[in-house]
Protein backbone atom coordinates (compact mmCIF):
# COMPACT_ATOMS: atom_id res chain seq x y z
CA UNK A 1 0.00 0.00 0.00
CA UNK A 2 1.36 3.71 -1.30
CA UNK A 3 1.08 6.08 1.66
CA UNK A 4 0.48 9.74 1.53
CA UNK A 5 0.54 12.73 4.16
CA UNK A 6 -1.75 15.38 3.62
CA UNK A 7 -1.59 18.58 5.74
CA UNK A 8 -3.70 21.82 5.96
CA UNK A 9 -4.76 24.12 8.63
CA UNK A 10 -7.66 22.35 9.53
CA UNK A 11 -9.26 18.87 9.89
CA UNK A 12 -12.01 19.46 7.61
CA UNK A 13 -9.59 21.02 4.64
CA UNK A 14 -7.07 17.78 5.28
CA UNK A 15 -9.81 15.58 5.20
CA UNK A 16 -10.94 16.66 1.96
CA UNK A 17 -7.28 16.68 0.43
CA UNK A 18 -7.50 12.92 1.66
CA UNK A 19 -10.64 12.47 -0.30
CA UNK A 20 -10.14 14.41 -3.33
CA UNK A 21 -6.63 12.35 -4.13
CA UNK A 22 -7.09 8.80 -2.86
CA UNK A 23 -10.80 8.71 -3.10
CA UNK A 24 -13.70 8.60 -0.09
CA UNK A 25 -12.76 4.59 0.72
CA UNK A 26 -9.30 5.84 1.79
CA UNK A 27 -7.58 4.16 4.35
CA UNK A 28 -6.36 6.65 7.10
CA UNK A 29 -3.85 5.14 9.37
CA UNK A 30 -2.59 8.15 11.91
CA UNK A 31 -3.45 11.82 12.35
CA UNK A 32 -2.02 14.51 14.76
CA UNK A 33 -1.94 17.79 15.29
CA UNK A 34 1.09 20.54 16.10
CA UNK A 35 2.52 24.09 15.32
CA UNK A 36 4.78 24.72 12.85
CA UNK A 37 6.72 28.16 12.08
CA UNK A 38 7.60 31.22 14.95
CA UNK A 39 9.93 31.99 16.95
CA UNK A 40 10.43 30.83 20.73
CA UNK A 41 7.00 30.39 20.51
CA UNK A 42 5.57 33.73 19.08
CA UNK A 43 3.85 33.40 15.60
CA UNK A 44 3.35 29.94 15.23
CA UNK A 45 0.62 27.83 13.49
CA UNK A 46 -1.41 25.06 13.58
CA UNK A 47 -1.25 22.01 11.67
CA UNK A 48 -3.27 18.63 10.80
CA UNK A 49 -1.34 15.97 9.36
CA UNK A 50 -3.09 13.05 8.07
CA UNK A 51 -1.55 9.66 6.81
CA UNK A 52 -3.57 7.76 4.71
CA UNK A 53 -3.29 5.40 1.89
CA UNK A 54 -5.60 3.51 -0.98
CA UNK A 55 -8.70 1.87 -0.23
CA UNK A 56 -8.05 -1.97 0.42
CA UNK A 57 -8.70 -4.52 -2.52
CA UNK A 58 -12.08 -6.24 -2.33
CA UNK A 59 -12.35 -9.77 -0.18
CA UNK A 60 -13.48 -13.24 -2.56
CA UNK A 61 -16.49 -12.91 -4.38
CA UNK A 62 -19.54 -13.61 -2.61
CA UNK A 63 -22.35 -15.51 -3.73
CA UNK A 64 -26.05 -15.65 -2.53
CA UNK A 65 -26.45 -17.95 0.27
CA UNK A 66 -29.17 -20.39 -1.21
CA UNK A 67 -25.97 -22.72 -1.35
CA UNK A 68 -24.88 -25.62 1.37
CA UNK A 69 -22.23 -24.57 3.96
CA UNK A 70 -20.65 -27.68 5.43
CA UNK A 71 -24.00 -29.75 4.76
CA UNK A 72 -25.98 -26.68 6.14
CA UNK A 73 -28.93 -24.45 4.00
CA UNK A 74 -28.33 -20.85 4.88
CA UNK A 75 -30.76 -18.24 4.19
CA UNK A 76 -30.94 -14.21 3.90
CA UNK A 77 -26.83 -13.68 4.31
CA UNK A 78 -24.02 -13.93 2.19
CA UNK A 79 -21.16 -16.35 2.40
CA UNK A 80 -17.59 -15.71 0.41
CA UNK A 81 -17.43 -18.74 -2.23
CA UNK A 82 -14.79 -20.47 -0.70
CA UNK A 83 -17.33 -21.63 1.66
CA UNK A 84 -19.69 -22.70 -0.62
CA UNK A 85 -20.30 -26.96 -1.00
CA UNK A 86 -20.18 -27.33 -4.66
CA UNK A 87 -21.43 -31.01 -5.69
CA UNK A 88 -18.01 -33.96 -6.49
CA UNK A 89 -18.61 -33.68 -10.71
CA UNK A 90 -20.59 -37.11 -12.05
CA UNK A 91 -18.69 -40.08 -12.63
CA UNK A 92 -17.60 -40.71 -16.54
CA UNK A 93 -19.39 -43.85 -17.78
CA UNK A 94 -17.21 -46.74 -19.08
CA UNK A 95 -15.67 -46.23 -22.17
CA UNK A 96 -16.30 -42.95 -23.02
CA UNK A 97 -12.98 -40.40 -22.30
CA UNK A 98 -14.06 -37.07 -21.17
CA UNK A 99 -14.47 -33.94 -22.96
CA UNK A 100 -11.67 -31.85 -24.18
CA UNK A 101 -13.88 -28.81 -23.40
CA UNK A 102 -15.02 -29.29 -20.31
CA UNK A 103 -11.45 -30.59 -18.42
CA UNK A 104 -10.34 -26.97 -18.42
CA UNK A 105 -13.16 -25.73 -15.90
CA UNK A 106 -15.76 -28.17 -13.83
CA UNK A 107 -19.29 -27.82 -14.81
CA UNK A 108 -21.61 -25.50 -13.07
CA UNK A 109 -23.60 -26.88 -10.07
CA UNK A 110 -27.15 -27.74 -10.83
CA UNK A 111 -29.36 -25.37 -8.37
CA UNK A 112 -30.27 -26.76 -5.31
CA UNK A 113 -33.20 -26.11 -3.45
CA UNK A 114 -32.81 -25.10 -0.03
CA UNK A 115 -35.06 -27.48 2.62
CA UNK A 116 -37.23 -25.84 4.90
CA UNK A 117 -35.03 -24.70 7.88
CA UNK A 118 -36.46 -26.82 11.25
CA UNK A 119 -38.38 -24.90 14.14
CA UNK A 120 -35.66 -23.35 16.82
CA UNK A 121 -36.35 -24.43 20.08
CA UNK A 122 -36.89 -20.85 20.98
CA UNK A 123 -39.90 -20.44 19.36
CA UNK A 124 -41.55 -22.91 21.35
CA UNK A 125 -44.73 -22.29 23.98
CA UNK A 126 -43.68 -21.19 27.38
CA UNK A 127 -46.62 -21.29 28.78
CA UNK A 128 -47.55 -24.33 31.38
CA UNK A 129 -48.54 -27.34 30.02
CA UNK A 130 -51.01 -27.92 32.80
CA UNK A 131 -52.57 -26.41 35.37
CA UNK A 132 -50.80 -27.75 38.19
CA UNK A 133 -47.70 -26.49 36.52
CA UNK A 134 -49.39 -22.84 36.55
CA UNK A 135 -50.53 -22.93 40.13
CA UNK A 136 -46.88 -23.91 41.15
CA UNK A 137 -45.76 -20.94 38.51
CA UNK A 138 -47.48 -18.61 40.30
CA UNK A 139 -46.76 -19.76 44.17
CA UNK A 140 -43.07 -19.75 43.17
CA UNK A 141 -42.99 -16.06 41.47
CA UNK A 142 -45.31 -14.87 44.14
CA UNK A 143 -42.45 -16.07 46.97
CA UNK A 144 -40.12 -14.38 44.87
CA UNK A 145 -41.84 -11.32 45.16
CA UNK A 146 -42.75 -11.54 48.79
CA UNK A 147 -38.83 -12.75 49.54
CA UNK A 148 -37.28 -9.56 47.41
CA UNK A 149 -39.84 -7.08 49.28
CA UNK A 150 -38.52 -8.11 52.70
CA UNK A 151 -34.84 -7.92 51.54
CA UNK A 152 -35.77 -4.29 50.26
CA UNK A 153 -37.27 -3.46 53.16
CA UNK A 154 -34.35 -4.73 55.49
CA UNK A 155 -31.97 -3.14 53.38
CA UNK A 156 -33.64 0.52 53.74
CA UNK A 157 -34.22 -0.35 57.59
CA UNK A 158 -30.63 -0.93 57.76
CA UNK A 159 -28.94 1.42 55.78
CA UNK A 160 -30.94 4.56 58.05
CA UNK A 161 -29.81 1.95 61.54
CA UNK A 162 -26.08 2.38 60.18
CA UNK A 163 -26.06 5.57 59.58
CA UNK A 164 -27.73 6.79 62.76
CA UNK A 165 -25.18 4.25 65.21
CA UNK A 166 -22.28 4.07 62.86
CA UNK A 167 -21.94 0.52 62.71
CA UNK A 168 -22.12 -1.89 60.42
CA UNK A 169 -25.34 -2.74 58.49
CA UNK A 170 -27.31 -5.67 60.61
CA UNK A 171 -27.43 -9.61 58.73
CA UNK A 172 -30.11 -9.76 55.38
CA UNK A 173 -33.55 -11.02 56.23
CA UNK A 174 -31.90 -13.57 53.66
CA UNK A 175 -29.73 -15.08 55.94
CA UNK A 176 -33.48 -16.23 57.71
CA UNK A 177 -34.69 -17.79 55.04
CA UNK A 178 -37.54 -15.31 54.31
CA UNK A 179 -40.52 -14.69 57.16
CA UNK A 180 -44.02 -14.15 57.54
CA UNK A 181 -45.42 -10.91 57.35
CA UNK A 182 -46.28 -10.50 60.95
CA UNK A 183 -42.94 -11.49 61.56
CA UNK A 184 -41.40 -9.18 58.83
CA UNK A 185 -43.20 -6.57 60.19
CA UNK A 186 -41.68 -6.94 64.11
CA UNK A 187 -38.70 -7.98 62.88
CA UNK A 188 -38.78 -4.02 60.79
CA UNK A 189 -39.32 -2.87 64.08
CA UNK A 190 -36.72 -3.78 65.81
CA UNK A 191 -34.42 -2.67 63.70
CA UNK A 192 -35.86 1.13 63.39
CA UNK A 193 -35.40 1.07 67.44
CA UNK A 194 -31.88 0.20 67.09
CA UNK A 195 -31.96 -3.11 68.51
CA UNK A 196 -28.45 -4.63 67.29
CA UNK A 197 -28.78 -6.59 64.24
CA UNK A 198 -27.68 -9.92 65.51
CA UNK A 199 -30.10 -9.74 68.60
CA UNK A 200 -32.62 -8.80 66.25
CA UNK A 201 -31.90 -12.10 63.96
CA UNK A 202 -32.00 -14.19 66.79
CA UNK A 203 -35.05 -13.42 68.68
CA UNK A 204 -36.94 -13.84 65.14
CA UNK A 205 -34.84 -16.81 64.74
CA UNK A 206 -36.72 -18.18 67.97
CA UNK A 207 -40.12 -16.65 67.78
CA UNK A 208 -40.09 -18.61 64.13
CA UNK A 209 -38.94 -21.85 65.67
CA UNK A 210 -41.28 -21.91 68.47
CA UNK A 211 -44.49 -21.48 66.60
CA UNK A 212 -46.78 -23.42 64.23
CA UNK A 213 -47.23 -21.97 60.70
CA UNK A 214 -50.30 -20.80 61.35
CA UNK A 215 -49.78 -19.04 64.84
CA UNK A 216 -46.96 -17.35 62.67
CA UNK A 217 -49.59 -15.80 60.60
CA UNK A 218 -51.46 -13.99 63.81
CA UNK A 219 -50.15 -10.87 64.25
CA UNK A 220 -50.74 -11.31 67.96
CA UNK A 221 -49.65 -14.40 68.42
CA UNK A 222 -46.43 -13.69 66.73
CA UNK A 223 -45.99 -10.33 69.15
CA UNK A 224 -46.27 -11.81 72.30
CA UNK A 225 -43.87 -14.51 71.68
CA UNK A 226 -41.18 -12.22 70.72
CA UNK A 227 -42.49 -10.06 73.66
CA UNK A 228 -41.65 -13.04 76.12
CA UNK A 229 -38.25 -13.62 74.16
CA UNK A 230 -37.10 -10.07 74.93
CA UNK A 231 -38.08 -10.19 78.16
CA UNK A 232 -36.08 -12.93 78.62
CA UNK A 233 -33.30 -10.93 77.25
CA UNK A 234 -33.98 -8.00 80.29
CA UNK A 235 -34.09 -9.53 83.32
CA UNK A 236 -34.83 -7.65 86.48
CA UNK A 237 -35.34 -7.82 90.14
CA UNK A 238 -38.88 -7.29 90.44
CA UNK A 239 -38.70 -6.03 94.12
CA UNK A 240 -37.92 -2.67 96.37
CA UNK A 241 -35.47 -4.19 99.05
CA UNK A 242 -36.42 -4.13 101.93
CA UNK A 243 -34.71 -1.18 104.12
CA UNK A 244 -33.39 -2.48 107.90
CA UNK A 245 -30.80 -4.24 109.53
CA UNK A 246 -29.73 -6.46 107.09
CA UNK A 247 -27.59 -10.07 107.74
CA UNK A 248 -24.24 -8.50 108.83
CA UNK A 249 -25.82 -6.17 111.14
CA UNK A 250 -25.24 -2.73 109.16
CA UNK A 251 -27.94 -0.37 107.85
CA UNK A 252 -28.95 -1.31 104.09
CA UNK A 253 -26.65 0.58 102.49
CA UNK A 254 -27.28 1.44 98.38
CA UNK A 255 -24.13 3.01 96.30
CA UNK A 256 -24.79 4.75 92.63
CA UNK A 257 -21.91 5.24 90.15
CA UNK A 258 -21.34 5.98 87.08
CA UNK A 259 -20.25 8.16 84.39
CA UNK A 260 -20.71 12.10 84.43
CA UNK A 261 -24.16 13.47 83.54
CA UNK A 262 -26.26 10.45 84.07
CA UNK A 263 -28.70 11.63 86.57
CA UNK A 264 -26.88 9.94 89.86
CA UNK A 265 -27.90 13.10 92.18
CA UNK A 266 -31.49 13.35 91.30
CA UNK A 267 -31.78 9.50 91.06
CA UNK A 268 -30.66 9.16 94.40
CA UNK A 269 -32.66 11.69 95.65
CA UNK A 270 -36.06 9.84 94.60
CA UNK A 271 -35.27 6.69 96.00
CA UNK A 272 -34.19 8.15 99.44
CA UNK A 273 -37.80 10.30 99.33
CA UNK A 274 -39.38 6.97 98.15
CA UNK A 275 -37.74 4.45 101.69
CA UNK A 276 -38.62 8.10 103.93
CA UNK A 277 -42.17 9.34 102.16
CA UNK A 278 -43.34 6.31 101.20
CA UNK A 279 -41.92 3.70 103.22
CA UNK A 280 -41.70 5.72 106.56
CA UNK A 281 -37.72 4.50 106.49
CA UNK A 282 -34.78 6.67 108.54
CA UNK A 283 -32.45 7.21 105.25
CA UNK A 284 -28.88 8.62 105.41
CA UNK A 285 -27.40 10.99 102.38
CA UNK A 286 -23.96 10.03 101.97
CA UNK A 287 -21.81 12.17 98.72
CA UNK A 288 -18.47 11.95 97.60
CA UNK A 289 -19.04 14.19 94.55
CA UNK A 290 -16.99 17.45 95.63
CA UNK A 291 -15.37 17.51 91.92
CA UNK A 292 -19.33 18.75 90.47
CA UNK A 293 -20.06 22.56 90.99
CA UNK A 294 -22.72 22.85 93.37
CA UNK A 295 -22.84 18.83 93.28
CA UNK A 296 -23.21 18.96 97.12
CA UNK A 297 -25.61 21.91 96.96
CA UNK A 298 -28.17 20.52 95.01
CA UNK A 299 -27.86 17.11 97.25
CA UNK A 300 -28.28 19.56 100.60
CA UNK A 301 -31.53 20.78 98.80
CA UNK A 302 -32.78 17.42 98.57
CA UNK A 303 -32.03 16.48 101.51
CA UNK A 304 -33.09 19.74 103.25
CA UNK A 305 -36.61 19.46 101.71
CA UNK A 306 -37.06 15.84 102.24
CA UNK A 307 -35.58 16.16 106.21
CA UNK A 308 -31.96 13.88 105.72
CA UNK A 309 -29.33 13.90 107.40
CA UNK A 310 -26.36 14.79 104.56
CA UNK A 311 -22.44 13.79 105.17
CA UNK A 312 -19.75 15.23 102.96
CA UNK A 313 -16.17 13.11 102.40
CA UNK A 314 -13.30 13.44 100.56
CA UNK A 315 -11.44 10.51 101.72
CA UNK A 316 -12.38 6.39 101.67
CA UNK A 317 -11.36 6.92 105.29
CA UNK A 318 -14.07 9.56 105.57
CA UNK A 319 -16.75 7.71 104.30
CA UNK A 320 -16.69 4.74 106.29
CA UNK A 321 -17.13 7.13 109.52
CA UNK A 322 -19.51 8.71 107.95
CA UNK A 323 -20.74 5.59 107.17
CA UNK A 324 -20.57 4.52 111.25
CA UNK A 325 -21.87 7.85 112.38
CA UNK A 326 -25.29 6.89 110.24
CA UNK A 327 -25.63 3.61 111.89
CA UNK A 328 -28.95 3.77 113.17
CA UNK A 329 -30.26 4.88 110.01
CA UNK A 330 -32.35 2.03 107.90
CA UNK A 331 -30.87 2.89 104.81
CA UNK A 332 -27.84 4.79 103.59
CA UNK A 333 -27.83 6.22 100.01
CA UNK A 334 -24.46 7.27 98.52
CA UNK A 335 -24.15 9.37 95.41
CA UNK A 336 -20.14 9.00 94.09
CA UNK A 337 -18.62 11.49 91.93
CA UNK A 338 -19.27 10.98 87.83
CA UNK A 339 -16.27 9.20 86.53
CA UNK A 340 -15.55 9.33 83.07
CA UNK A 341 -15.24 5.70 81.59
CA UNK A 342 -11.74 6.66 79.51
CA UNK A 343 -9.89 7.63 82.72
CA UNK A 344 -8.59 4.70 84.12
CA UNK A 345 -7.00 6.91 87.68
CA UNK A 346 -10.36 8.62 88.93
CA UNK A 347 -12.39 5.05 88.12
CA UNK A 348 -9.47 3.48 90.24
CA UNK A 349 -10.24 6.21 93.02
CA UNK A 350 -13.78 5.69 92.82
CA UNK A 351 -13.30 1.62 93.29
CA UNK A 352 -11.48 2.73 96.49
CA UNK A 353 -14.34 4.82 98.00
CA UNK A 354 -16.38 1.76 96.98
CA UNK A 355 -14.46 -1.18 98.25
CA UNK A 356 -13.62 0.87 101.81
CA UNK A 357 -17.80 1.38 102.08
CA UNK A 358 -18.87 -2.36 100.84
CA UNK A 359 -22.16 -1.87 100.10
CA UNK A 360 -25.03 -3.95 99.81
CA UNK A 361 -26.22 -3.07 96.64
CA UNK A 362 -23.93 -1.21 93.80
CA UNK A 363 -26.11 0.52 90.83
CA UNK A 364 -24.58 1.18 87.77
CA UNK A 365 -26.54 4.24 86.43
CA UNK A 366 -26.26 5.10 82.49
CA UNK A 367 -28.46 7.56 80.41
CA UNK A 368 -31.30 5.68 77.90
CA UNK A 369 -29.54 8.78 75.86
CA UNK A 370 -26.48 7.35 74.92
CA UNK A 371 -25.66 5.05 71.97
CA UNK A 372 -25.72 1.77 72.44
CA UNK A 373 -21.66 1.20 71.75
CA UNK A 374 -21.28 4.16 74.67
CA UNK A 375 -23.39 2.11 77.27
CA UNK A 376 -21.05 -1.10 76.32
CA UNK A 377 -18.34 0.65 76.73
CA UNK A 378 -18.69 2.39 79.95
CA UNK A 379 -20.61 -0.82 81.60
CA UNK A 380 -17.03 -2.55 80.56
CA UNK A 381 -14.94 -0.11 82.33
CA UNK A 382 -16.98 0.35 84.86
CA UNK A 383 -17.18 -3.46 85.71
CA UNK A 384 -14.07 -2.62 88.09
CA UNK A 385 -16.53 -1.37 90.86
CA UNK A 386 -18.53 -4.57 90.93
CA UNK A 387 -21.81 -3.28 89.99
CA UNK A 388 -24.75 -5.67 90.88
CA UNK A 389 -27.68 -3.52 89.50
CA UNK A 390 -28.06 -1.47 86.71
CA UNK A 391 -30.75 1.55 86.64
CA UNK A 392 -31.37 3.06 83.17
CA UNK A 393 -32.19 7.58 83.50
CA UNK A 394 -33.79 9.79 81.02
CA UNK A 395 -36.00 6.91 79.28
CA UNK A 396 -38.56 9.87 78.53
CA UNK A 397 -35.46 11.89 76.67
CA UNK A 398 -34.21 8.71 74.49
CA UNK A 399 -34.82 8.95 70.72
CA UNK A 400 -35.05 5.11 70.55
CA UNK A 401 -34.80 2.42 73.37
CA UNK A 402 -33.48 -0.67 71.21
CA UNK A 403 -30.16 -0.19 72.36
CA UNK A 404 -30.98 -0.84 76.33
CA UNK A 405 -31.71 -4.47 75.05
CA UNK A 406 -28.23 -5.06 73.80
CA UNK A 407 -26.45 -3.56 76.37
CA UNK A 408 -28.29 -5.24 79.25
CA UNK A 409 -27.78 -8.97 77.74
CA UNK A 410 -23.62 -7.74 77.45
CA UNK A 411 -23.75 -6.37 80.94
CA UNK A 412 -25.21 -8.99 82.52
CA UNK A 413 -26.63 -7.17 85.41
CA UNK A 414 -30.13 -7.26 86.41
CA UNK A 415 -32.62 -4.05 85.87
CA UNK A 416 -33.21 -2.20 89.18
CA UNK A 417 -34.96 1.26 88.53
CA UNK A 418 -36.33 3.31 85.39
CA UNK A 419 -36.35 6.99 85.87
CA UNK A 420 -38.61 8.89 83.72
CA UNK A 421 -38.61 12.42 84.07
CA UNK A 422 -37.01 15.19 86.74
CA UNK A 423 -39.36 15.42 89.49
CA UNK A 424 -38.74 13.93 93.10
CA UNK A 425 -39.74 11.76 94.45
CA UNK A 426 -41.85 11.10 91.05
CA UNK A 427 -40.46 9.21 87.93
CA UNK A 428 -38.80 6.54 89.10
CA UNK A 429 -40.19 3.34 88.65
CA UNK A 430 -39.30 -0.14 89.60
CA UNK A 431 -37.36 -2.45 86.44
CA UNK A 432 -39.78 -4.85 84.25
CA UNK A 433 -38.84 -6.70 81.79
CA UNK A 434 -41.92 -6.64 79.94
CA UNK A 435 -42.40 -2.95 80.49
CA UNK A 436 -39.07 -2.33 78.73
CA UNK A 437 -40.27 -5.03 76.05
CA UNK A 438 -43.25 -3.05 75.39
CA UNK A 439 -41.89 0.17 75.13
CA UNK A 440 -38.67 -0.99 72.46
CA UNK A 441 -41.82 -2.20 70.13
CA UNK A 442 -43.95 1.00 70.89
CA UNK A 443 -40.76 3.38 70.80
CA UNK A 444 -41.61 4.79 73.99
CA UNK A 445 -42.86 4.14 77.41
CA UNK A 446 -46.16 2.92 77.68
CA UNK A 447 -48.84 1.68 80.30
Amino acid sequence: MELKTFRASTMALCLAEVKSNLGKDAVILHTRTHKVGGVMGLGTRQVVEITAGPPAPPGPRAAPARRLVNGTPVRDEFVPTEFVQRPAPAETPAGVGPRPALAAAPAAPEPVAAPRPPRLATTASLAPTSDAARSTLHDELASIKVLLGQVLQVSRVATLHAQRAGAGVPAAVVALGGLPRPLMDLYSRLLEQDVDGAMADELIAAVRDDLTSDELADEGTVRQALLRHMSAFVPAVDRVTPAGRQPDGRPLTIALVGPTGVGKTTTLAKLAAAYKLRQGKKVGLITSDTYRIAAVDQLRTYAGIIGLPLKVVLTPGEIVAACQSLADCDAILIDSAGRSQHDAGRLDELRKFVEAVAPHETHLVLSATASGPVMARTAERFAALAPTRVIFTKLDEAVSLGPLLGVTRRVGLKLSYFTTGQEVPDHIELAHSDRLARAILAGELVA
